[in-house]
């Protein structure tokens, strides 16, 4: 999908490109952010490395992964039946 925006700055604030290029890339660090987008997906759009968009994210505070607590009740589930089946409990 493509958007196009319009925004009105005074006349030589910033250069054209460059501010498209930080428009831009907030939206994909927002949408990231927002889990709509993985991280691969995050990092080709902005044309950096795996490591380069990790250390972006870290540096934006942008947590990399979540883990909920249903997720924390799905791995407990999962080693007890592991456990279980092993006759560990």
């Amino acid at each position: 999908m493509k958007v196009e925006v319009e925004i009105n700055v005074a006349e030589g604030t910033m250069d054209k490109g460059e501010l498209e290029a930080r428009v831009r890339k907030e939206a994909i660090l927002t949408l990231f952010a927002d889990r709509r987008i993985p991280a691969g997906q995050a990092a080709r759009d902005l044309g950096l490395t795996r490591l380069e968009f990790m250390e972006l994210v870290k540096q934006r505070g942008i947590p990399q992964m979540t883990y909920t607590t249903e997720d924390w009740d799905a791995d407990a589930k999962a080693i007890h039946e592991i456990e279980r089946r092993r006759g560990l409990r």
